[in-house]
């Protein structure tokens, strides 16, 4: 295999996941000396596909037929649109059943990032057989703590108290709620979201804006910030409340970056990051009230999740992810 197409769908755009995701595909395989393109040109062996929309479908297809090897990539969670009414009662189970599944159906490998992922295609009547768990990994070039970005952030920022942080889109799914209450709670300490502000109330049936215009002092969400290096540096923990994940590159990152971690205790980080060891987990407000308060004032606490967090992120790197590629794409060789 010499030649990879990550075909780039026109409608995935955005500061997501999904970007990021595909991002570290392409930086994966160019680690492991494979040419990469963004559209099926050739000459080229194998098509990934990350984004579930009609031109994607085409091009697997397509591709297909020229004896092209066709891998589809699983980033969508099961409760992505949750109080999305409108989605939740019409759109999305025709989705989820008729259209996904025929994606997924059609691809020659399923990628799940996480065992947790693959089990969900069950829901999608996926052969199991095709279905292979590859991490989207970490980016190691782009993670390193500086303390130079980290007084430029502080200083853009006005962080002027020990400082809890989070990094991701503002969403329902994300669980603005828990973030704001627990941030009400600890005065002591500064909250800062980063990531892009949609407006969500002409969507969403749940109260995100009118949390965010309520949030107490100690809190702020900055929007969209093109420098994630530099705002890890400026946190001195990491909390993410997510309800629902896939995987959470954002996650790997922060352990990477050495910063404590307090999130929530989803089945997809089983084996991600454990317990007491290199995380902290909670799954109330007054849960993450005291595991915040922990990792932030008790030192040993902290240096024993910093270290097992940093040795924990370290098999993600992206030359491995490269080369568990490189393995699917073997079994198809004669």
């Amino acid at each position: 295999m010499e030649s990879v197409c990550i075909y780039q769908d026109p409608m995935m755009y955005g500061a997501h996941g999904i970007t990021t995701a595909v991002e570290h595909q392409r930086k994966a395989l160019e680690i492991q000396g494979i040419d990469v393109k963004g559209k099926p040109v050739e000459p080229y062996g194998a098509i990934h596909v990350n984004w579930p929309g009609p031109a994607s479908y085409m091009r697997l297809k397509q591709a297909q037929k020229r004896g092209k090897i066709g891998l589809v990539f699983v980033h969508a969670g099961k409760s992505i649109d949750r109080g999305f009414t409108v989605s939740q009662y019409l759109v999305k189970p025709l989705v989820n059943k008729l259209w996904l599944s025929s994606i997924y159906d059609t691809a020659d490998r399923v990628i799940a990032p996480t065992q947790y992922a693959k089990e969900k295609m069950k829901g999608f009547d996926v052969d199991p057989e095709k279905i292979r768990v590859v991490s989207n990994g970490v980016d190691f070039s782009k993670i390193q703590y500086s303390q130079q970005e980290r007084r430029r952030y502080r200083e853009r920022y006005d962080m002027n108290r020990p400082t809890v942080i989070t990094i991701g889109q503002v969403k329902p799914r994300k669980d603005v709620s828990t973030f704001v209450e627990v941030a009400r709670k600890l005065p002591q300490y500064q909250f800062f979201w980063f990531g892009q502000t949609l407006d969500w109330s002409s969507l969403f049936g749940d109260r995100t804006d009118e949390v965010i215009y309520n949030s107490p002092d100690n809190v702020r969400f900055t929007g969209y910030v093109d420098d994630i290096d530099a705002a890890l540096s400026s946190g001195d923990l990491f909390f993410f409340p997510s309800k629902e994940e896939n995987e959470a590159i954002v996650l790997l990152e922060a352990a990477a970056h050495g910063l404590p971690i307090v999130t929530r205790n989803l089945p997809t980080y089983k084996d991600l990051l454990i317990d007491g060891q290199s995380c902290l987990k909670g799954e109330t407000t007054e849960e993450f009230v005291e595991l915040v308060q922990r990792a932030m004032e008790e030192n040993e606490v902290r240096g024993k999740l910093t270290e097992n967090a940093k040795e924990s992120a370290e098999e993600y790197g992206l030359k491995n992810i490269g080369q568990e590629y490189l393995d699917i794409y073997e079994e198809f060789q004669d």
